[in-house]
């Protein structure tokens, strides 16, 4: 029979507005589904099977809404009623039509029938039960069972036991129970849970949990037990339900229609999936000491786990949170049972699987919900306190990629939240199991790479990715320029690449290689970066014909590195019109660790060195570099005949560097990368690409909100220099020449017409120096149109034109057969035992804070008492 999907909307009441309409509210739902041609006794049975509600006890009515252009279904100026085969056909037929309908709710109230001949239920505290775990023939014996106030009614939904064969129902157990809760502010409901040690058999839960199935006209009715009163076995604080109209102070009561609670009723049929186990308690109620109740929001009857490890970590989880410890009675691979460690608690939990197959959920079938023990397990025995379950309830923190969160916050925090006492050890492994779930495993992420990189280059137009392999498969080099960054740079930025390499902190190690760039507002402009099994001459090679592929070679461009000579002669191989240089402050930092000078030596040779580095003039260089060798001779001779004064010195420079003379802006990147260095492989590419996607997005609003020509950066520099050309004379030598003296600055000879200047300023920067902005002053020229167009506003917000866009989800790629297939395993070279190293070790020369040591001796610093020289005064007269 064709199926609609009708939305059972339950447990609420009709409100009328202020307006005149009304309101279904305080309602839970649920759907359904429901035949084409069901008539209206067909659709009730239904409703009465699928609420679990017995007909014998509760009346339905069931009215619909239809839904406005501008108001919800649950909002409408009158609900019509459901009552007869006409009005099914009404809904049945809006129901199919899920395009211009949407689902059709079914909303239900229900109250209580009176019972028959005058019969008043009673509340009876000694009940025994027969269960049924595996079929008619498996006789188990009949135990007692106490029902006290932690046992809460439901006539709706309740977590039933199957009745056997035998004929047990609720006559023979005579029992009812009272609704109890952990918020005293919470109304009373129909709808709620009654949990009961049950031990249904799996088969006929399979069978009864089939939502989709015919409704049954077999529903077992309600059986109270006449005998009057049992002899007071039950407490003597429970009050009697009494008839509607007799219902004394204390008897608990639904508040929204002063209805008395009714009678426990059983049924063959399990909990709904959809209803909370959280139990109740009457407002004139409250609940025992002894009492408690764990949070059922992520373990509740009926809920799908995929496979019983998952099943298990969750009950763990809530374990672990609730402060409570329990014990594994039986694991099969289609069942698993556990119950509270403490012998006297009547909590327990079932699970079952219908077959050993692949692909077959796990089941949550029963949960006695109610904890009757102290819940001081967990502290003595810490079954619980497992770095698997701590890292799962930590992972959240490692979302986003720049939260340091140490072992030390872990444990700080388990404390304090838990009050569970953590090891380091403990800590750091939780730690770890925490960032593998939220970044991936280290060896798997190597196999994600190329599917990662497909559906990389499909969002982003132009993006380059490389993957190499050796002959076994295994990971050697990866490669990425996205399409972003390749267009911006091509067009709109200043063609000077720095490259630098740096050590990856992950499980397999490995180096980074970055090549970068700067915009027109001196902001980092990152082209490229590689990930390397290690630093040696094959990679630098490998990377650099990667980079040659994307940006092609040409004779403007520059690349900046360290003394590196694997980078140096992969420079010189590939990039043949390139022109390469070296980061001075590098040179710097070996000349310290070579020559060894004293404090006030290096106090003197530093300063030079730099002046010397910086200068503009060919006559300025010559000048600083005279300095130098007056200064350490060996050092100087090092500098200019070993490094090569055309490598490192602004002015003999071949090639143009603009203001970029250090690596500064490679080592930026290595800074923000910091962290994420740790991270797996493609976590760490996609942290690169997010970072892009927001530093692109941000920069081209900014670049689109300045108001000047020039960018911010350049703007405040012209500004500058443009107060020291007001105070300067212009002389003109010829229609495009000036001769420009005073200012405070050397005299300058100014060429308009070929943007020269005799102080080398404007042409090595290809920006205006002072001495031509005062002869535009002088002249009435424009000296803005003088600024290479890389520093103006519009060129920076056409280097970030291009939006970075996301990868999405994981289950959401769409990969080819081909990549899919593609296998990529890690590294050969196996990690090391010992824990891996986070700081980075100086370079040679490298300053460093280091601690000051004081001599015990002489007391005087910078030497200890074993390395003391200095006489001491002798103390006699």
């Amino acid at each position: 029979m064709d199926s609609v999907v009708l939305e059972l909307c339950y447990d609420g009441c009709w409100e009328t507005l202020e307006d005149g309409r009304m309101e279904y509210v305080n309602g839970k739902n649920r759907a359904f589904l429901v035949g084409k041609n069901y008539l209206f006794d067909q659709l009730l049975a239904r409703v009465y099977d699928v609420l679990q509600i017995n007909p014998n006890e509760y009346n339905i009515t069931m009215k619909t809404t239809l839904r406005s252009s501008n108001t919800l279904y649950r909002v409408c100026a009158l609900p019509m009623d459901i009552f007869d085969d006409e009005m099914v056909r009404v809904v049945l037929h809006m129901a199919s039509d899920v395009a211009n309908f949407g689902c059709i709710p079914i909303f239900i109230t229900t109250s209580p029938r009176v019972p028959s001949g005058g019969i008043e239920p009673h509340v009876d505290t000694e009940t025994s039960f027969r269960a049924n775990m595996s079929g008619p023939d498996n006789k188990e014996e009949v135990f007692p069972r106490t029902i006290s106030l932690q046992q809460y009614y439901s006539p709706i939904h309740d977590n039933y036991d199957n009745i056997d064969d035998d004929g047990v129902t609720l006559q023979d157990v005579g029992a009812t129970v009272f609704s109890i809760t952990t918020s005293l502010e919470q109304r009373y409901s129909p709808y709620h849970n009654n949990d009961f040690r049950d031990n249904d058999d799996f088969h006929a839960e399979t069978e009864g949990d089939n939502v989709c199935a015919e409704p049954s006209n077999n529903m077992r009715g309600t059986h109270f037990n006449n005998d009057g009163d049992d002899g007071g076995a039950g407490p003597s604080n429970v009050p009697s339900f009494q008839h509607e109209d007799e219902c004394e102070d204390n008897t608990p009561v639904n508040n929204r229609g002063n209805r008395p609670i009714p009678a426990m009723v059983r049924s063959r049929r399990r909990i709904d999936p959809l209803t909370s186990l959280a139990p109740t308690l009457p407002s004139n109620m409250v609940a025992p000491s002894f009492i408690s109740s764990c949070d059922s929001d992520d373990i509740s009857v009926g809920k799908l786990f995929a496979e019983k490890n998952e099943f298990i970590l969750q009950l763990r989880k809530v374990a672990f949170r609730d402060k409570f410890d329990f014990k594994i009675a039986r694991s099969t691979t289609t069942r698993f049972e556990a119950h509270c460690s403490s012998e006297s608690c009547k909590w327990h939990i079932r699970a079952t699987r219908c077959s050993n197959e692949e692909n077959v959920p796990c089941v949550v079938r029963r949960v006695d919900n109610v904890h009757t023990c102290h819940n001081e397990v967990l502290f003595a025995g810490r079954h619980q306190v497992r770095s698997r379950v701590v890292g799962h309830i930590i992972a959240d923190k490692y979302i986003q990629d720049k939260r340091i969160y140490t072992p030390n916050d872990i444990r700080a925090d388990m404390q304090q939240e838990y009050g569970v006492q953590l090891t380091y050890q403990q800590a750091y492994r939780a730690r770890e199991v925490g960032l593998e779930i939220v970044r991936g495993n280290p060896a798997e992420s190597y196999n994600l790479l190329p599917k990662y990189s497909h559906v990389l280059t499909a969002a982003n137009e132009g993006t380059v990715t490389h993957i190499e392999q050796d002959g076994d498969g295994n990971f050697l080099y990866y490669f990425v320029a996205l399409g972003s960054s390749i267009k911006g740079f091509m067009q709109y930025i200043r063609p000077v690449i720095v490259v630098d390499g740096t050590h990856l902190k992950g499980l397999y190690r490995g180096s980074m290689f970055m090549a970068t760039c700067l915009d027109g507002n001196n902001q980092l402009y990152p082209l490229a970066i590689g990930i390397m099994d290690s630093e040696n001459n094959d990679a630098w090679e490998w990377f650099m014909m990667k980079l040659h592929g994307v940006i092609g070679d040409r004779s403007e461009l520059v690349i900046i590195s360290d003394r590196c000579t694997a980078i140096r002669r992969a420079v010189l191989k590939v990039f043949q019109n390139a022109t390469h240089g070296v980061c001075f402050y590098h040179v710097k930092g070996n000349i310290k660790s070579q020559f060894r000078m004293s404090k006030v030596l290096w106090d003197q040779f530093e300063p030079a060195f730099i002046n010397a580095a910086k200068a503009y003039g060919h006559e300025e260089f010559k000048r600083q570099l005279e300095g130098l060798w007056m200064i350490h001779s060996g050092a100087a001779d090092y500098l200019e005949n070993n490094v090569g004064t055309c490598n490192w010195a602004r002015s003999q420079f071949e090639g143009r560097r603009y203001n970029i003379l250090t690596t500064n802006i490679a080592e930026s990147v290595n800074s923000f990368m910091r962290e994420p260095r740790k991270f797996s492989v493609t976590h760490l590419v996609d942290h690169f690409r997010k970072t892009l996607q927001q530093w692109f997005y941000d920069r081209k609003i900014m670049a689109e909100s300045m108001s000047t020509r020039l960018t911010t950066w350049v703007d405040e520099i012209v500004t500058e220099r443009r107060t020291i050309a007001e105070r300067m004379i212009v002389r003109p030598v010829s229609p495009h020449r000036f001769q420009v003296i005073g200012g405070g600055l050397k005299e300058g000879l100014v060429d308009l017409q070929k943007k020269t200047c005799s102080c080398r300023v404007f042409q090595l920067d290809q920006l205006v120096c002072a001495h031509a902005i005062a002869a535009c002053l002088t002249h009435r020229v424009d000296y803005i149109n003088l600024c290479l167009d890389f520093y103006t506003t519009e060129w920076l917000a056409m280097a970030y034109a291009q939006p970075v866009e996301p990868v999405g989800d994981v289950a959401d790629w769409e990969v080819p057969d081909e990549i899919q297939e593609m296998q990529v395993y890690p590294p050969v070279e196996a990690p090391p035992p010992d824990r891996r190293k986070e700081r980075r070790i100086p370079l040679a020369g490298e300053d460093v804070n280091r601690r000051t040591v004081r001599c015990g001796r002489c007391h005087e610093l910078g030497h200890n008492r074993k390395r003391c020289k200095n006489p001491i005064a002798s103390n006699r007269s």
